[in-house]
């Protein structure tokens, strides 16, 4: 690691950050220099592992000169907030999934990035799986032809001490439920691949297996504004918790996407069958540079990049959006009102 590095930082030890600082530990010409945490004992643990300094005044630890990137890991209803007061201090921001979970915070957030001229990100990592950048590629050559359908089916479990293990877990406020958190992933996927929404036709949320604010089940119909269907299958009480997947399909091919891979793949007039498509879609990643490396390493070796080359990182600030404004808009379908980073009633 030569003297240009770029210089890390951390709020938010707890949950997702010990995987973000092995991300940064493990991406040349990326170096973790600070960690911070409201709880002083997590903040320490991770700081020793990786041999940086602590704190538990995140503004104090934004007074450093040497900060050059704040990775925001704290509740997603902190994300907008803490990645603003980042942005003042001069530094590039990259916050964890959701981008924030209040869209007019969003905003804030990225128009503040963009008047400070600091470069903003949040963590999709699944869109560097070459696998999915393969559908994505596909797509933009037309070779599906019109699509007719896109699914998005997070079928997962949590126990009820999931929920209980902090205070913030399943509110409105800071986190939102099943298809806020867990679901968030394969609706940015769904977005991706699909576009823009047109409406929400049906959607309809419940809590069935847990004690929380927030949903643990969810459902709903989209149009999309190429004319295409949308579904969306959202839980955390399915026992034991089935693979994330997302299905593409069009008048002349479908895909299916789930656990990293392709598990179906299928194009009219091409002879490449599943097995085919997954090997070819191991290689060619946009940037060869990080095409030997997944989930958190790839994202934050691209954004070293996008610093170095000062250009855009891979999932910019309003990509990230797009996700929030789908679940908004189904929430808003559903209830009437988007509880998103509204008081929690607890």
């Amino acid at each position: 690691m030569g003297d240009n590095a770029v210089r890390f930082a951390i709020v938010g030890c707890g949950g997702i950050g010990p995987t973000h600082a092995k991300a940064v530990n493990s991406v040349p010409d990326a170096k973790l220099v600070a960690v911070c945490d409201i709880i002083a004992e997590r903040a320490q643990n991770l700081a020793r592992e990786y041999s940086c300094d602590w704190y538990e005044d995140y503004a104090r630890m934004l007074e450093r000169d040497d900060i050059d990137v704040v990775n925001v890991c704290t509740p997603s209803g902190l994300h907008a907030e803490q990645g603003i007061m980042a942005a003042n201090a001069g530094k590039h921001v990259i916050t964890e999934k959701p981008i924030d979970i209040d869209l007019k915070k969003i905003d804030k957030l990225i128009l503040t990035c963009e008047r400070r001229g600091v470069k903003l990100a949040c963590i999709f990592q699944y869109r560097f799986t070459s696998s999915a950048r393969k559908i994505k590629q596909a797509l933009e050559e037309g070779r599906f032809g019109r699509l007719v359908f896109g699914v998005a089916d997070v079928r997962w479990y949590r126990k009820q001490a999931y929920y209980d293990s902090a205070d913030w877990r399943g509110t409105w406020a800071l986190d939102g439920g099943c298809l806020t958190n867990q679901g968030v992933h394969a609706v940015d996927l769904l977005s991706w691949f699909m576009g823009d929404i047109k409406s929400v036709e049906f959607s309809e949320i419940a809590t069935l297996d847990h004690k929380m604010e927030a949903e643990d089940a969810g459902l709903a119909v989209l149009r999309f504004e190429n004319g295409a269907w949308g579904l969306i299958e959202g839980s955390t009480a399915v026992y034991p918790g089935l693979p994330l997947k997302i299905e593409v399909c069009g008048t002349k091919g479908s895909a299916v996407w789930g656990g990293e891979e392709l598990l179906y793949w299928k194009i009219e007039g091409e002879e490449e069958e599943v097995e085919a498509a997954r090997a070819a879609s191991t290689v060619g990643a946009a940037d060869p540079s990080i095409a030997s490396l997944r989930g958190h390493d790839a994202q934050i070796a691209d954004f070293v990049a996008a610093i170095k080359e000062n250009r855009d990182p891979f999932v910019t600030g309003r990509e990230a959006r797009r996700a929030v404004h789908v679940l908004s808009e189904v929430y808003r379908k559903a209830l009437g009102y988007v509880p998103l980073g509204r008081a929690s009633k607890r």
